[in-house]
């Protein structure tokens, strides 16, 4: 009789303290919930605003722009920074420059790369662990340590002051990409392969017809990563080009910064440095979808 009144008593006392202590537990959650979403939205605002700064100051009138204490809004609003960029100076010429080197590095790491890449995940020849731990030792190297000697072969070669010699070493594949993309065809099972070779596909064919279509995530990654590196690229263009038609976007900056005529001319580099993030951006968001995906996927077999 005893142990039925004292567990009815605890089914009572339950029945009694478990609405409250639910309820605690999920204020104590949405408490903690939105510390968090503070904690992010103040690393967020804290990262963002350079970028936002930057977009406000090529709104401005030039006496506006380092006035103290600085003043975020523009008063009066300008698009005059803009006109100066794109009618003033070589900045259009700039970006065609950066797109031809953009799209041809881009070609040769998707179709080099990807035919390296699948002759180390697909097909079996003497050396062939040899040859790719080599080709891993390689990203090891700086670009500093090579830069002298791909200098003089592209002087050896009369291609200095020619864009061809910023994009030319890409043509033939990098070793992270190819990394990334033997990694991924080696999550592709060999039945495919198999089954292939049963309908009659030689080698090129599983390669171009099977695998490939496959192999979109990280074609798109690669596509993206090797864009934003040879978009922000600076040191390569430096070396190589001379003369101003040349120029890509980020020497094209440096111009408005060291100033025409000993003048930092503020508003212009605002504007001029807003409309080359504009590609990146496109180019990231365009991605997106297969970005995350195509990277994730490299790491699931080694």
């Amino acid at each position: 009789m005893s142990e039925q009144a004292t567990s009815l008593g605890a089914v009572g006392e339950g029945t009694k303290f478990g609405p409250s202590l639910l309820l605690n537990r999920t204020i104590r959650r949405r408490v903690e919930d939105a510390l968090v979403y503070i904690i992010l939205i103040l690393g967020m605002a804290f990262t963002l605003l350079p970028l936002i700064w930057m977009i406000s100051a090529s709104f401005k009138v030039p006496g506006d722009i380092l006035i103290y204490p600085p003043r975020l809004w523009p008063k009066p609003w300008t698009l005059e920074n803009y006109h100066h960029v794109l009618r003033k100076t070589r900045f259009l010429r700039f970006v065609v420059n950066s797109l031809i080197v953009c799209f041809s590095s881009i070609s040769g790491h998707i179709i080099s790369g990807s035919l390296a890449a699948f002759g180390f995940a697909r097909l079996r020849f003497p050396g062939r662990n040899i040859i790719f731990m080599v080709l891993l030792s390689a990203m090891m190297i700086p670009f500093q340590a090579y830069m002298i000697p791909r200098f003089i072969i592209m002087r050896w070669l009369g291609l200095l002051d020619n864009l061809v010699a910023v994009f030319l070493p890409y043509l033939f594949g990098g070793p992270f990409y190819i990394f990334l993309m033997r990694q991924y065809f080696m999550t592709l099972p060999l039945d495919l392969d198999d089954a292939a070779r049963i309908d009659g596909c030689n080698t090129f064919q599983i390669y171009w017809r099977i695998l490939l279509p496959l192999a979109r995530p990280i074609l798109v990654t690669v596509a993206v990563l090797d864009f934003l590196a040879a978009w922000t690229s600076f040191l390569e263009p430096l070396i190589y080009l001379s003369s101003q038609d040349n120029y890509t976007v980020a020497l094209g900056l440096s111009m408005f910064k060291w100033g025409f005529g000993g003048i930092v001319e503020w508003g212009p580099l605002m504007a001029a440095t807003t409309l080359s993030a504009l590609p990146p951006l496109v180019v990231c968001f365009g991605g997106q979808k297969y970005l995350m995906g195509g990277i994730a996927a490299t790491g699931l077999k080694g």
